[in-house]
């Protein structure tokens, strides 16, 4: 339900409205990410590395764009979604945020701005991978 309704909010409503009035794809591809990575700054949970969450979030936004305006539907970006989200909450967490369902969790803190080199790398990569596995699902 929570992926659902992002995309419809990011990619449904704004990207197709910013499509709609501007040609440049640099406005109607990069303005939702980057308000998505915004809404995503949260220096409680996160401390000094919260910024590094909102530039993966920002990231995040680009690909669920990418795949949004290259399927024309909003199904591999809610596939994405829930991927990531999935991957984070149940599969690897931090230790100390969301961890109750998770199989395996960090033995560090997302605050702990020492392992902002360590972790950010790793979730960069899971996002990678994930987006260019759903664009070569896409046969496009």
């Amino acid at each position: 339900m929570q992926v659902t309704s992002e995309e419809l909010l990011f990619r449904g409503y704004a990207q197709s409205q910013l499509a709609a009035r501007f040609s440049s794809p640099l406005v109607w591809l990069v303005l939702p990410a980057l308000v998505f990575g915004a809404l995503h700054y949260d220096p409680a949970a996160a401390g000094s590395n919260a910024w590094a969450l909102a530039v993966s979030a920002a990231l995040f936004g680009l690909a669920a764009a990418d795949l949004t305006a290259r399927s024309g539907t909003l199904a591999p970006a809610i596939a994405l979604h829930l991927f990531v989200n999935a991957t984070a909450l149940l599969y690897l967490a931090p230790g100390d945020r969301l961890y109750g369902l998770a199989l395996y969790t960090y033995p560090f803190e997302l605050a702990n701005p020492a392992l902002l080199p360590v972790w950010l790398p790793y979730d960069l990569m899971i996002l990678l991978c994930a987006w260019l596995a759903a664009r070569l699902s896409l046969g496009r």
